[in-house]
């Protein structure tokens, strides 16, 4: 290798000194010429990206994309299970300590609305509070009781609250309105009626329930439905709500509408511009859904059929076709697809523009092509042409033709000892400057690694001696049960190591103080503490040790 690069270095050499023939010389300029013209069209089709086909680019584009997006919804969905699961926990002890405190059976709420509004007013609150923590438009809780058991058709009460005048997936400060519940709930809350109200809820789900919830099913995901008596539509996660036999009394979730879906689940635009998102279920190969568009959140896109088409997906949306990349994921016990997608003229205009750019490009590369070309006549070829013509000049003019290829062979060779000699001590002068710069080299470097064991060394001493003050055993008595936290607890202690007070948590968790103070006793209780300071202590401690590089004792 290095004997090439001499020979190059040579080579070049020689062309800078006019010492190479005329004719190789012009060989060199042409072959230089095509290089430069295929490394320059290689480069610019590459930087543009012309050189993979438009529907790969778009492809791996949008298969990029999808696989965040996917992970984002399994994520929300997951999360909104938890809220439900924990919702319907909440509700189960209420119920309970209701019949309890009255002495009554689940059975003895039918047909008793005195029960049944009481009931209502000790759940609403939790209702109400399970609403502002969970990512959803609505919450419901349904029981298999009912106000009127004689109706022609079968209802259930429950409350329903929905959020009204979406602008934003943050719903701190949208209003509530009450679409399913009784007077006193409204009342109670201070709410507003929906325009869809009613008192009691009609529902198929406890025709089902026992077959739906089978071992390891915690949730159920539904379809898109609409939500009767509304413009909406909206997806439901569905939790059971059991007694302390187990048995299944009512269904608890959250709703998620067409309009949520679309302010919380928008994708991430790119060099693609504006995607659409959706959140599929699939009925006998046609596909129906929630989109992250308004435009497609309605009946004329309610049937949507996919098909593979030369190494893309199409979505056909009956009044329009789209192009893009779906996969599946499972929510709860179900299977759904997480379609990402542009429409067909995005497509088109995409491809359009990849032709131009080419166009450009080629176009670019003959004008330069054109200039080389220009450059290289008047580099060789007008001083071949004047040679040609001096040496048809008459012969008092034939010393002005200069052929050096004779002349400097023989000065070449003479020269050739002297040369290598030069070059002999140019070579020794460099090595004696390197091993220089070696030695000075290595002595900065044992000086610096010194100082970095004497630092290392003093790190250590410092976090040795912090660590004497901490009784060992209370310490991984709390690292142990770190796990052992709450959800809720675990939010509260990340608050507390992020440096806010008891009173600032309860206002951001919009607890009560006595809520606050119960969390704190367990987990102080849970990890051992007996303070706030002691509690901070550890966690800085444990922070200290699970950091990169961290010595831990």
């Amino acid at each position: 290798m290095r004997l090439i690069i001499t020979d190059i270095q040579k080579l070049i050499g020689q062309i800078k000194a006019g010492g190479i023939s005329l004719r190789r010389r012009f060989v060199l300029y042409i072959i230089s010429a095509i290089a430069l013209v295929l490394s320059l069209i290689i480069f610019l089709l590459n930087m543009f990206g012309i050189m993979n086909p438009v529907s790969t680019q778009v492809i791996d584009a949008l298969d990029t994309q999808l696989l965040s997006y996917a992970d984002r919804i399994q994520h929300d969905y997951d999360k909104l299970a938890a809220h439900s699961i924990s919702f319907s926990k909440q509700i189960e002890a209420t119920v309970q300590k209701f019949l309890t405190k009255n002495g009554i059976a689940f059975e003895d709420l039918k047909n008793n609305s005195d029960f049944l509004s009481a009931l209502q007013e000790e759940l609403y609150a939790t209702v109400y509070l399970n609403m502002q923590l969970a990512p959803s438009s609505g919450v419901f809780y349904i029981l298999d009781t009912t106000v009127n058991s004689h109706s022609d058709t079968r209802l259930f009460n429950g409350i329903y609250l929905k959020y009204i005048n979406l602008n934003s997936e943050n719903t701190v400060n949208n209003e509530i309105a009450l679409y399913r519940g009784s007077f006193t709930t409204a009342k109670t809350g201070n709410l507003t009626f929906h325009s869809g109200w009613s008192n009691e809820m009609h529902t198929s789900f406890f025709d089902r329930c026992e077959s739906e919830f089978t071992d390891g099913v915690h949730y159920i995901l539904s379809p898109t439905v609409e939500i009767p008596g509304t413009w909406e539509r909206a997806r439901y996660v569905y939790v059971p709500i059991r007694d302390p036999n187990k048995n299944i009394i009512g269904v608890c979730g959250f709703e998620v509408n067409d309009l949520y879906f679309q302010l919380s689940k928008k994708a991430n635009d790119g060099e693609l511009g504006q995607l659409i998102g959706a959140l599929l279920d699939e009925k006998r190969g046609v596909y129906s859904g929630q989109f992250n568009s308004n435009r497609y959140n309605s009946e004329a896109f309610d049937s949507v059929i996919i098909t593979e088409k030369k190494g893309t997906t199409v979505f056909d949306l009956q009044s329009e076709k789209c192009i893009g990349r779906s996969k599946s994921i499972t929510l709860g016990k179900d299977t759904f697809t997480v379609a990402l997608m542009i429409t067909e003229a995005q497509f088109g205009a995409y491809f359009r523009r990849g032709q131009i750019t080419t166009t450009v490009i080629i176009f670019i590369v003959i004008l330069v092509a054109l200039a080389y070309c220009f450059f290289i006549s008047k580099k060789y070829v007008a001083p071949v042409l004047r040679q040609v013509e001096q040496i048809k000049q008459p012969k008092k003019h034939a010393d002005h033709v200069k052929i050096r290829e004779i002349d400097d062979l023989f000065t070449f060779l003479a020269e050739k000892d002297t040369a290598h000699e030069e070059q002999l001590k140019a070579l020794n002068t460099a090595k004696h400057a390197a091993e220089e710069e070696t030695r000075r080299t290595k002595l900065a470097y044992e000086k610096a690694l010194k100082e970095y064991e004497l630092a290392q060394n003093e790190i250590l001493h410092l976090t040795e001696k912090q660590t004497k003050k901490i009784d060992l055993e209370d310490y991984e008595y709390f690292i142990c049960n770190l796990k052992t936290l709450t959800p809720t607890e675990t939010r509260i202690y990340e608050l507390y190591l992020d440096g806010k007070s008891a009173q600032e948590i309860s206002a951001i968790l919009s607890i009560q103080e006595n809520t606050m103070k119960y969390h704190n006793k367990n987990i102080y209780s849970k990890l051992g503490v007996s303070s706030r300071k002691q509690l901070l202590r550890f966690a800085a401690l444990k922070q200290h040790q699970d950091s990169p590089g961290s010595t831990k004792t």
